[in-house]
């Protein structure tokens, strides 16, 4: 279903047919300084780090053949967390994110934590389950880890949220499935402010089945957990028209993707699939991504969508900043018959959106803050004549 996986819709615009044209500018206000890279010895697959303002790039873990991507770095420490990929789904000789058949690369990942000093000191806390998601970890303001998980022991597609305590990082003292209601299935990327305790809040993507149908709305509860559905309220929901998205087919729903809170719980941004802008033939194979926002509780939906930014391009995941006063995202986009990632960072409302240079031959994404002046982001080279970020062309 669409919006199930964090991911999902992302890796098809590979599979369109790109239309002609100049590459699309993002709507920025202006592009900060490209480094100078001296990229010849650059990996088939890392994890970067550069300054918000384009300064100081480095290549900070050769990943080999297995992508790391979701990289967060623990607020007050040196860890970070990431996304381990282990099954190569197409047989280029790299475990990648997004490559063919769609989920096929989620089998067999696994959750690492290693230290920024030592990157190559990696520790598995989670998943390396043969057919097993195990993926999208994030650090809790009380010093825990976050993730989804399939775990049942038959039903590959039965999922939950997780919760791993530490005696000292990376040693995990416990871990705990966090109780959800019964009624909110397949929930996916899951991210919590506040402690992890009833004055927490937890927001994550789930399908419900309601009275419109089904719909895949971002579900804020209390970090705790709960089984009861009247604990659980809609943080955020695609909008299909006037309303939230709903189908009656389940196949086919318009759902949130990363939901993310700023630190303050004031402000929710998510990804959705917009039904109104696709590439291909019939049915549709691309759904570009676009950044909703709304400020809680009950503020409207927001669609941040910059001025002058082509119908094509996907606006995909954002990173607060430590102060919520920025974020940092990635877009995909066509430049010619070449699809380009690229780093930008924007204001909370989505004005002052600026690119963040790193060499042209990377397809960058999941990028996240390690301070208020620097990220680290994921990374794979391009291919083919033109450098596209197609991953077939691997």
């Amino acid at each position: 279903m669409r919006g199930a996986a964090s991911s999902l819709g992302l890796f098809l615009l590979a599979a369109c047919s790109a239309p002609s044209g100049a590459a699309d500018g993002g709507g920025a206000d202006a592009a900060v300084s490209s480094p100078d890279a001296g990229t010849a010895a650059l990996p088939a697959v890392g994890v970067y780090l550069v300054g918000v303002d384009g300064s100081g790039f480095r290549l900070l873990l050769d990943a080999g053949t297995h992508a790391l991507t979701h990289v967060r770095k623990q607020a007050g420490s040196e860890w970070l967390t990431a996304t381990r990929y282990s099954d190569d789904a197409d047989h280029n000789g790299l475990a990648l994110e997004l490559e063919d058949p769609y989920g096929a690369y989620y089998a067999g990942a696994e959750i690492v934590v290693f230290p920024l000093s030592n990157p190559a000191l990696s520790t598995k806390i989670a998943g390396g389950v043969a057919g097993k998601l195990c993926a999208n970890s994030s650090f809790t303001d009380d010093g825990k880890l976050i993730y989804v998980q399939q775990d049942h022991p038959s039903n590959p597609d039965w999922t939950r949220l997780k919760r791993a305590s530490f005696s000292a990082l990376p040693t995990v003292s416990a871990t705990e499935a966090i109780t959800l209601p019964p009624e909110l299935l397949v929930p996916s990327d899951p991210h919590q402010i506040g402690p992890s305790d009833g004055t927490g809040k937890l927001v994550f993507p789930a399908l419900f089945n309601g009275p419109g149908g089904w719909t895949r709305p971002a579900w804020l509860i209390p970090a705790s957990g709960t089984a009861l559905i009247s604990q659980a309220s809609v943080g955020g929901c695609p909008i299909c028209g006037t309303g939230c998205c709903a189908s009656s087919d389940v196949n086919t729903v318009f759902g949130a993707i990363d939901p993310r809170l700023n630190h303050s719980g004031t402000q929710l941004i998510w990804m959705q699939q917009h039904p109104d802008l696709h590439l291909g033939a019939a049915p549709p194979l691309y759904y570009p991504i676009r950044q909703e926002t709304r400020s809680l509780p009950d503020g409207p939906t927001v669609e941040l969508v910059p001025a002058g930014g082509a119908s094509t391009t996907s606006y995909s995941f954002v990173e607060w900043r430590g102060d919520d006063a920025e974020l940092v995202y990635w877009t995909i986009e066509l430049e010619g018959s070449a699809i380009k990632q690229r780093l930008w960072r924007m204001k909370p409302d989505g004005s002052a959106r600026q690119q963040i240079m790193v060499p042209p031959e990377l397809c960058v994404s999941h990028p996240s803050y390690v301070s208020d002046t620097e990220i680290v982001f994921s990374a794979w080279r391009c291919a083919g004549p033109s450098c596209s970020c197609d991953v077939k062309q691997l």
